[in-house]
């Protein structure tokens, strides 16, 4: 006869290895739920600090943006004053040689209070 075998470490072993993988099944999807909450919590208030810094930056930028908007207005007021000085000098230049040919035509006297262009005729009073 065969010597008697002992299945208690054998059981063990089984009811061990079946409730590990029980417990696996249960506790696992429990942590991974646990852990994906975790991780979109934690990216939201992420997102939530990224979004409260740049909308400080956007406020500060924009009270910057106050803050120098009239100063810029004012340099571009002068820029243009500047341009439109310059475009009048020139146009006085362009014409100084067509007056000083003019001025050499009229006696010496001859004083010419305005000289106007209109209708392709010059006009003269003085």
């Amino acid at each position: 006869m065969n010597p008697p075998i002992n299945f208690l470490p054998w059981r063990q072993q089984r009811r061990t290895a079946f409730l590990r993988f029980w417990l696996l099944m249960f506790v696992a999807p429990l942590l991974l739920a646990v852990g994906i909450t975790l991780i979109l919590r934690l990216t939201g208030s992420a997102e939530a600090r990224i979004d409260a810094v740049l909308l400080q930056a956007e406020q500060q930028l924009a009270r910057s943006l106050q803050i120098t908007k009239p100063r810029l207005l004012e340099q571009q007021q002068l820029r243009e004053q500047r341009s439109q000085r310059q475009r009048q000098r020139q146009f006085t230049r362009d014409w100084q040689s067509a007056l000083e040919a003019l001025a050499a035509l009229l006696p010496e006297h001859a004083w010419l209070t305005t000289i106007s262009w209109q209708q392709e005729r010059w006009r003269s009073r003085g």
